[in-house]
């Protein structure tokens, strides 16, 4: 397994590949080889903005027991699942409205409603998407750059632009979302995108992201327990052979 140069990389936990996640746990096992221990992983605590990473750094240098650590963990991993497939779920339905030209106002409200309490204003998130629309047309909005939302976007934000492709999807049709394809740098939403793109039909864009989603959760939960097994060895001190075995057990290649 290769491993990281630096452990100053973005974390992003549904789209970095468990062979990444191990790396970067080997490089921060190499840094603590290397320089001061506890006080290494403060310094690398400052690059990590990732919230479960973070717990796992916090826990590598704390007297925590072993089995604290792992219920911290499991509360950490539910809450940060529920809250990426609630996201991917708006993304779906935002694909299936952008698929079916639903009626903008009807989508906002099952878009909104994906949190239970309302995140924002219907009223006025229509009236800022269709804002949108018109800086967008005049050519003030960056194509490349406007688009990047993910699961990992705040919710307020990532329904308004969700709602940006609906009315842009409803106006332009389908095809009028290429425009933006270059600037989706979640996969997810890309994907979603090109469904729409292809003019495939709602139950199969709907069937295909639920399935692309479950998966990603499953894949997620996995790098989780990788997090945390190298983590809990970092914290107990075991040499590297042992932590690179750790991470080997979680691979398919290796």
């Amino acid at each position: 397994m290769a491993e990281t140069t630096s452990t100053q990389t973005p974390l992003d936990l549904v789209t970095i590949p468990p062979s990444g996640y191990a790396a970067y746990w080997l490089s921060v096992k190499r840094m603590l080889d290397q320089k001061r221990g506890s006080e290494a992983l403060a310094e690398e605590l400052q690059h990590v903005t990732e919230p479960y990473t973070r717990l796992l750094l916090q826990a590598a240098t704390s007297s925590t027991e072993d089995d604290t650590v792992r219920r911290m963990a499991r509360n950490k991993s539910l809450t940060l699942t529920r809250d990426f497939r609630r996201k991917l779920r708006l993304i779906r339905q935002a694909a299936c409205a952008m698929a079916t030209g639903e009626n903008p106002a009807k989508a906002l409200i099952t878009l909104s409603g994906g949190f239970g309490m309302p995140v924002l204003d219907e009223s006025k998130a229509m009236e800022q998407a269709q804002g949108l629309i018109e800086t967008m047309r005049a050519g003030d909005l960056d194509a490349a750059v406007f688009p990047d939302v993910s699961h990992a976007t705040r919710p307020e934000e990532l329904i308004l632009k969700l709602l940006f492709f609906i009315l842009w999807a409803r106006r332009q049709g389908r095809t009028g979302l290429q425009t933006f394809l270059p600037g989706m740098s979640f996969p997810y939403l890309a994907d979603a995108a090109r469904l729409c793109i292809d003019g495939l039909d709602e139950p199969f864009i709907r069937r295909r992201l639920d399935a692309q989603a479950r998966e990603l959760m499953i894949e997620a939960s996995h790098k989780m327990n990788l997090g945390l097994e190298m983590a809990l060895a970092l914290k107990n001190k075991r040499p590297f052979e042992e932590v690179l075995s750790m991470a080997r057990s979680f691979l398919l290649d290796m």
